[in-house]
């Protein structure tokens, strides 16, 4: 009999290489224990449907290659700012008439 697991993830303990982890239950739980024991970089999804350990440790891979991660994000989206080179023009304040209440917004 095959034994299969609900969430899959990795951590990472001192100054060891990154370590898969395969488990049943909840993220929250399993989270708390590997963070109580030491454990930094600890990143687990939820499986679509119970799986094998291969199975889940080929889900997570597939996973963690077509999510981009915060820093290629961030750079892409500097890059693009910096070539629209967009201005805003924002309305002065002291145009504004805050208290017309005729407005359909009113301050």
């Amino acid at each position: 009999m095959n034994k299969t697991f609900t969430i899959v993830g990795k951590s990472t303990l001192g100054n060891q290489a990154p370590k898969y982890r395969v488990a049943n239950g909840a993220i929250k739980a399993r989270t708390a224990v590997l963070a109580r024991n030491g454990h930094t970089d600890i990143s687990f999804i939820e499986l679509p449907e119970a799986m094998s350990k291969g199975d889940a440790l080929q889900f997570f891979d597939a996973q963690e290659m077509m999510t981009p991660r915060f820093e290629d994000v961030s750079a892409d989206i500097l890059a693009r700012e910096d070539e629209l080179e967009v201005e805003v023009e924002l309305e002065d304040d002291s145009e504004m008439d805050f208290n017309n209440t005729a407005s359909p917004i009113h301050y």
